[in-house]
């Protein structure tokens, strides 16, 4: 008797197919945000004062900086998977000149370049994936 085989493997490929979409447009919108923000954002430092383990495993950062003789801190929307705390560090930050709050820090491993390139990176892999099963039924 002939082993296991996935029947529908055609499926798997088209569905491979749309998750490698949803990551390369999620990259790329990604980074054509930080890009958007690096022309019209702030540029300032920041200093981490708290570090979180989110449930992924990846640290998320809460940034510290003055803006108009106030401290605002915000959560960086971005995490890293670098293991080391960095409360203390300084930072590189952008910050919305409309809401001092809307932050991103723009340098290390937590920066939004980084994560756009991960997504679009995987979302290539995952299409050649895709690609390979879909053509192995033609």
């Amino acid at each position: 008797m002939p082993g296991p085989t996935l029947p529908h493997s055609g499926w798997i490929g088209l569905a491979v197919l749309a998750v490698a979409l949803v990551c390369v447009v999620t990259g790329v919108t990604t980074l054509l945000r930080a890009r958007g923000r690096s022309r019209t954002w702030v540029r300032g430092t920041g200093r981490v004062v708290q570090s979180r383990l989110d449930g992924d495993g990846h640290i998320r950062f809460r940034v510290a900086f003055e803006h108009a003789g106030q401290e605002v801190t915000f959560w960086n929307r971005f995490t890293s998977g670098t293991g080391v705390d960095p409360v203390g560090r300084d930072v590189d930050i952008l910050v919305n000149p409309v809401d001092p709050s809307d932050a991103v820090v723009v340098g290390g491993p937590a920066r939004p370049g980084a994560a756009g390139w991960a997504f679009v990176a995987f979302g290539v892999v995952a299409a050649i994936v895709g690609l390979t099963l879909t053509r192995a039924l033609a």
